[in-house]
């Protein structure tokens, strides 16, 4: 082959790091699954706020002295030794994958021929969130036999999205139907109503721990722990509000009734596409469907901005399927240096299904009391 060859470079210390955030979210861009969950900005934010509690394993991708890509992973091991590789941002990024936009298989090639020749670092290389549309996992599998690599797959989640700009008539009709106007029209009824996206720095990080605390009571009163019960996360969503508003791909919305702050959304918008990510209401209002209310002017505003499209992301909640009107896939993967490891993890995949199919038999004998909620509600946190 003529030409440079493909090599990785192994990063182990944050501050070795041989890309700045312009060359990282340059390539984030050219790749086929170009997310938020992608951006320096993400990377950055999380790390500062969990990197403590990993190793950083961050492959970069050379042809010569240019960058061509890289895999933002990482590495934890378990009380037993058993060391997993894992994408940077694992519990709180919807999306990952590989950033490989030049000659991806090459490329790919080159990461198996790396990872084996390592495979004294890691046991499994967990591929999680990975959209199904991208070309990653099935390079795996091809560079991975000639690598004594094995990919196992393991489960496949829906992500329910909603299309404006393709077809805006759709949308706009779902959220004109009476139900969804209903919350709509009890708060007008009964006094101001108000959307807004908040832009300005000082205001919303004034804001961030109201954001908080309403989502912390809105899911005690559900009888489940709020992700802001811990101080990581919130310094985590505090960094990341910073750095995606630089950027102006942060969509932080409030619903204001009367003055008061009765939803938030914590999402983004990015490249055109709104993503829903966290949101959250006053519970005291639950009966009157607060959480529809912000669903219908997310999706107003986008229609009226030219988005093209609000992805709800994996989930397949009934609130989501209210809405969709395309259907993407995420995979989840292992991939293993070992044949021993891959039949265990094949093993383990096959009694996790067996498992869940008797535990959905016995709850529909014995079906569990529901937790309140409104009816229609995002409930995705």
């Amino acid at each position: 082959m003529n030409g440079p060859q493909f090599r990785v470079e192994l990063v182990t210390n944050r501050d070795a790091l041989p890309l700045g955030a312009d060359e990282w979210n340059a390539l984030v861009a050219a790749n086929e699954t170009n997310t938020v969950f992608q951006t320096y900005e993400w990377f950055d934010a999380w790390w500062q706020s969990f990197g403590s509690t990993r190793e950083l394993f961050l492959l970069v991708v050379r042809e010569g002295d240019d960058i061509r890509g890289f895999a933002a992973l990482m590495r934890r091991s378990n009380l037993f030794g058993w060391r997993t590789l894992e994408f940077v941002g694992t519990g709180n990024a919807d999306y990952h994958d590989f950033v490989l936009p030049h000659d991806k298989p090459r490329a790919i090639a080159a990461i198996c021929k790396f990872l084996r020749a390592n495979r004294r670092r890691w046991d499994r290389l967990a591929l999680g969130n990975v959209p199904s549309y991208s070309s990653t996992l099935p390079a795996l599998i091809e560079a991975g036999l000639g690598s004594g690599l094995h990919l196992v797959k393991e489960v496949r989640v829906p992500c329910p999205s909603m299309l404006l700009s393709e077809d805006p008539a759709r949308a706009r009709a779902i959220i004109d139907k009476y139900s969804v106007r209903r919350p709509q029209n009890w708060f007008a009824k009964r006094g101001d109503v108000q959307f807004r996206h908040v832009t300005d720095p000082a205001e919303i990080e004034s804001l961030l721990p109201s954001f908080f605390d309403q989502h912390r009571r809105r899911w005690n009163a559900a009888g489940k722990p709020s992700l802001f019960s811990q101080a990581r996360q919130k310094k985590f969503f505090e960094l990341l509000a910073g750095n995606l508003q630089l950027r102006g791909w942060l969509q932080f919305s409030v619903v204001d009734f009367n003055g008061r702050h009765i939803a938030f959304h914590f999402g983004f918008d990015y490249f055109g596409c709104l993503t829903w990510y966290k949101p959250t209401f006053e519970v005291e209002y639950a009966d009157h469907s607060p959480g529809l209310l912000l669903t219908r002017h997310l999706i107003d505003d986008g229609l009226r901005r030219s988005r093209r499209e609000l992805d709800f992301t994996g989930g397949d909640e009934s609130f989501k399927e209210r809405f969709a009107s395309v259907h993407r896939y995420i995979d989840y993967s292992g991939l293993y240096h070992g044949a021993f490891s891959r039949r265990a993890a094949v093993l383990v995949r096959v009694s996790r299904r067996f498992a869940g199919s008797v535990l959905r038999k016995l709850r529909g004998l014995n079906p569990r009391p529901l937790v309140h909620a409104e009816p229609g509600s995002p409930e995705s946190a």
